[in-house]
């Protein structure tokens, strides 16, 4: 029963594994895909990759999600529709291009798939820096980013001054920006080589 401590942690965020996975166009099959994200990290023993100084790598899990929704497209495309009210010839049983499937294009391409690829380096390369800040200044960035708290909701939670909090997330996200504005100017333009 060693997994289950560490899937648990992953579970954490299950709200927001399922987000993304509805932000991807995965709707009604998000809860599935994520249950198959679980089942994956699992069964390949993930722990090292996914769990980063015992903290959970969003950008890792980003990837697993990504890459089972890309392979349910493909698999999706796969599937034969018949019209059983239409004349069956030959030609008419070649599978239309569906609507899904035009949408779903971009997102297959190997532009697209380059373009997350460089997005999840630079999301590790953050976390990474993360990790080296103080613990106080980390932690407070860290329930912003990951919880839906405003920073009057963590005030309130936590019992820390509103302007403490504001002043802590404004010198994090500079400490951000300084760091990371080449790597992220890269990105938008798709120079994903140098970041």
């Amino acid at each position: 029963m060693k997994h289950e401590h560490w899937l648990s942690q992953v579970a954490k965020y299950h709200d927001l594994w399922l987000q993304i996975a509805e932000n991807l166009g995965a709707k009604d099959y998000a809860q599935d895909i994520i249950q198959e994200a679980y089942i994956k990290l699992d069964k390949y023993n993930c722990k090292d990759k996914i769990l980063k100084d015992n903290k959970v790598s969003k950008g890792y899990m980003f990837f697993v999600i990504r890459s089972l929704f890309l392979n349910y497209v493909k698999a999706k495309s796969k599937i034969r529709k018949v019209d059983l009210d239409a004349n069956h010839t030959k030609e008419n049983l070649r599978m239309p291009a569906s609507d899904y499937q035009r949408i779903c294009f971009d997102l297959t391409s190997e532009d697209t798939l380059e373009e997350e690829r460089a997005f999840g380096k630079l999301c590790d390369k953050m976390d990474k820096e993360l990790e080296s800040l103080h613990w106080y200044d980390r932690r407070i960035f860290e329930i912003y980013r990951d919880t839906p708290l405003s920073i009057r909701g963590m005030s309130k939670e936590t019992q820390i001054s509103f302007v403490n909090i504001f002043h802590t997330l404004k010198k994090v996200k500079q400490v951000m920006r300084d760091k990371f504005q080449e790597d992220y100017e890269d990105y938008l333009f798709g120079d994903y080589e140098r970041i």
